[in-house]
């Protein structure tokens, strides 16, 4: 209700749209994300994910999530989350621009790993999810189809052929390496589409890079984000990378402790309260927005 009717429409697919609009409660411009009416059951299960799994991270350098529900008239689903400013790798490679790009794709490589160290796969890695600021910095989006990190891998929710580890268009499951193989697939079109600010040594070291991170063997490729992103760094002469010591790690045990309390919640009678304790910093307003939003994509209130 209180958004601008200014309003820009920055991305479509999942079955719904991405708009850029101008909060005038919280006066910031915003995203809305926002189902389209045809939508089905599987496209609001991936926003839901998305909602809850950015509620789960915050400080980690990904969008926070300001508020999720959905519209009185028509039921569809929507979230609003900080607005992440910038253009997809995807458009600045149909640009064939100049634009820091490489340097994007290590940081969003980099917030990667974080995430899988905070136990979550990503699931759908690619240039259109990772978005790029003018000085470089990235930021990853649309974890609709994230899900929890296991040592033996999870089955995963959907694909994008094009950028997909070949293991998984086999029914394989989706792995930490399945998602360097996406970064790599990445990397690869990045210098077919925008290489021509490259010295041709960099182009063949980058070369080789993305052909380690595409190996058809997952126990070829780089084991991780992070060590893909320093090949990288190493290759095209970028500093060193802080980003291990100064983000946080996410609250520990939040999915236990939000799973018991929202079974506290669904077994209380009218006029019982709960009361949420704990020191400052400790996660108690991450906890409860997770809440928030779990009580409401079951309709309850």
């Amino acid at each position: 209700d209180g958004a601008d009717d200014a309003s820009v429409s920055i991305a479509q697919g999942g079955g719904g749209e991405v708009w850029r609009v101008y909060d005038r409660v919280r006066g910031e411009t915003v995203a809305l994300k926002i189902l389209s009416k045809d939508a089905g059951d599987q496209e609001a299960i991936a926003l839901v994910r998305e909602a809850v799994t950015l509620s789960s991270l915050e400080g980690l350098g990904l969008p926070r999530v300001l508020a999720f529900g959905s519209i009185p008239e028509d039921g569809r689903r929507y979230m609003v989350r900080e607005l992440v400013n910038g253009e997809s790798l995807e458009a600045l490679f149909a640009r064939a621009t100049k634009s820091p790009w490489l340097l994007g794709l290590v940081q969003a490589s980099e917030q990667l790993t974080i995430l899988h160290r905070s136990g979550i796969l990503h699931g759908d890695i690619k240039p259109a999810n990772i978005i790029v600021g003018e000085s470089g910095d990235a930021t990853l989006v649309d974890l609709g189809l994230a899900a929890k990190f296991k040592e033996a891998g999870v089955a995963p929710e959907g694909l994008t052929p094009r950028f997909a580890a070949p293991e998984l268009l086999e029914g394989e499951a989706l792995t930490v390496r399945a998602e360097v193989f996406s970064l790599g697939k990445t990397l690869e079109e990045g210098l077919r589409e925008s290489s021509r600010s490259l010295d041709y040594e960099t182009i063949l070291a980058l070369t080789q890079i993305s052909q380690r991170a595409t190996e058809t063997n997952p126990a070829k490729r780089f084991p991780s984000g992070d060590e893909f992103a320093a090949a990288i760094r190493s290759a095209a002469h970028f500093s060193p990378s802080h980003a291990f010591s100064t983000k946080p790690w996410r609250v520990i045990g939040l999915d236990a402790t939000a799973t018991r309390l929202l079974g506290d919640i669904e077994s209380m009678a009218a006029g019982d309260v709960i009361f949420v304790e704990g020191a400052e910093g400790s996660g108690r307003s991450t906890l409860l927005r997770r809440i928030g939003w779990s009580l409401g994509i079951s309709g309850k209130r």
